[in-house]
């Protein structure tokens, strides 16, 4: 395990094209063309997408540019420093590229085989998954809050749509443009790690950006064409915040051919502070994770204390569409508890407040939302019954949106993965014939999860470090520059590589 101990310098300059969520006016950007690889297959389970669909990591231009790099003996003039970061569902399907079970290597003994490749320090994306949870859960609590206080943004409506897939967003993007402005500005967990890589890491070890090579191992084919996005720059103009994308799948076959045997390595750890990351952060693999990660922290800052049932049962499984309902009771004195006391008061107020959220100007909203009908003292104390849901694939995402729109259905917050069981059952995981691999997954990120003494993002000390270093806080101008990003009216073109 490597500990980064130099001191920081200044952050360098964030690029020209902020990500920072901008207004409408950029719903009217022109799209770039832009040439990831691209999943024609987007929202179809891993087990049935042809094997004609995923790229030959042998031949892949990106991975060949990566390799280039690690293949330089460390030390070497003009050698980049190389860095690896990891996704959930990624360590819970590496073992079957070896025949084994899912889950049947362990997540150390892949940081192992990622350093015999080559690769400097190697970064745990829970890491990040923490770091969303903790500016997606506050953007829902500030949502919430300005429109109690009858100070609803028209760019931050309610409800809110969780941004971490881009199946999703760039679905979203072109077939759902309107709801632009109810999806959260959180840019992935990939897409912070490498900004944080490129600016925070960049100052502790004293190398420039351009010097950096960022490799995303994830599950989904997608996340090429997330990264390639002009705007994910934010160093400096030019150098990308993550640099190239490897498969789980393409991964396997590289251990292979390079006769890395990953199953018989001893363990290795994952550098921090990057890499320490929490249970719930693990959730992100999965259909449900999201939300149930984003509940157990947004529970505890809004009621001061912990969520009595850790496991969600009611986002949890293989579902379409799941729904659930959390009660948070503001802790007594906080401004949360003042807000909704006026609400239930009937204060002019919370009733102006109700009006505008619920969509005063009646069929213009997209989303018909009500104000926040779970304001209730049935129990003695004012407080919020939050309304979540979760939809399992586009198919049923569509479903979903679709009764959103006509009213049938109202929640405060909503989860969209693109692919069925989210990304565990991504276009980028090894081929099964088993009907059954996408829930065994599933299962090893559960257990994964009950071992894992760290269960909530907020309690991470490394999440704590990054922001008393160098973040502030959540929400934080630099957080903003950093963590968030924007969509486009339309979608981001793109063009699929040539196999």
């Amino acid at each position: 395990m490597m500990s980064l101990i130099a001191q920081p310098r200044l952050a360098a300059a964030a690029c020209a094209r902020s990500t920072r969520n901008p207004p409408h006016s950029l719903l009217h950007t022109a799209p770039r063309v832009l040439q990831p690889r691209t999943c024609p297959y987007q929202g179809a389970p891993s087990r049935i997408i042809p094997r004609a669909a995923a790229t030959d990591a042998t031949t892949d231009p990106h991975w060949k540019q990566a390799m280039a790099e690690l293949d330089k003996p460390k030390g070497a003039p003009g050698r980049k420093v190389v860095i690896a970061q990891v996704a959930p569902a990624v360590r819970v399907a590496i073992s079957e590229t070896f025949g084994l079970a899912p889950g049947a290597t362990s997540p150390g003994q892949l940081v192992a085989a990622l350093r015999q490749l080559g690769f400097d320090y190697v970064f745990d994306t829970l890491f990040a998954a923490d770091l969303t949870i903790m500016e997606e859960g506050t953007e829902l609590l500030h949502r919430l809050k300005e429109h109690l206080e009858a100070h609803p943004h028209t760019d931050e409506p309610m409800p809110m749509f969780t941004s971490c897939c881009p199946g999703w967003t760039s679905m979203m993007e072109k077939s759902y443009p309107e709801l632009i402005p109810y999806v959260s500005s959180c840019k992935s967990p990939q897409m912070m790690m490498g900004a944080l890589v490129k600016t925070y890491l960049s100052d502790k070890l004293a190398v420039p950006p351009g010097d950096i090579v960022m490799v995303s191992v994830m599950p989904c084919v997608r996340k090429q064409g997330e990264a390639d996005r002009e705007w994910f720059c934010v160093s400096e103009p030019g150098v990308r915040d993550v640099d190239h994308v490897v498969t789980t799948a393409e991964l396997g076959a590289i251990f292979k051919e390079r006769a890395i045997p990953l199953p018989e390595l001893p363990e290795s750890e994952w550098d921090v502070p990057l890499g320490l990351g929490s249970g719930a952060a693990g959730l992100f693999g999965t259909t449900g994770g999201v939300m149930e990660a984003a509940l157990r922290t947004a529970y505890e800052i809004v009621t001061k204390e912990p969520l009595p049932r850790l496991n969600l049962s009611e986002v949890r499984g293989m579902d379409g569409i799941k729904e659930a309902s959390v009660r948070l009771v503001p802790a007594e004195g906080s401004k949360f508890a003042e807000l909704i006391a006026a609400r239930l008061a009937g204060s002019a107020e919370a009733a102006a407040a109700a009006s505008v959220a619920a969509g005063a100007e009646g069929a213009k909203a997209p989303i018909q939302w009500d104000g926040g009908e779970g304001f209730s003292a049935d129990d003695g104390k004012g407080g919020l019954t939050l309304r979540v849901a979760v939809a399992n694939g586009l198919g049923n995402a569509k479903k979903l949106i679709t009764k959103m729109q006509s009213g049938e259905a109202k929640f405060d917050f909503v989860e969209i993965m693109a692919c069925p069981a989210g990304c565990v059952g991504g276009g980028g995981q090894p081929r099964s014939t088993d009907k059954q691999v996408a829930a065994k997954r599933q299962a090893a990120l559960y257990d994964l999860d009950e071992r894992t003494t760290l269960r909530r993002s907020h309690e991470n000390p490394a999440i704590g470090q990054i922001y008393s270093e160098f973040l502030g806080e959540p929400l934080s101008h630099k957080a903003h520059e950093l963590l968030h990003t924007h969509y486009v009216a339309g979608g981001v073109e793109e063009k699929e590589e040539k196999k």
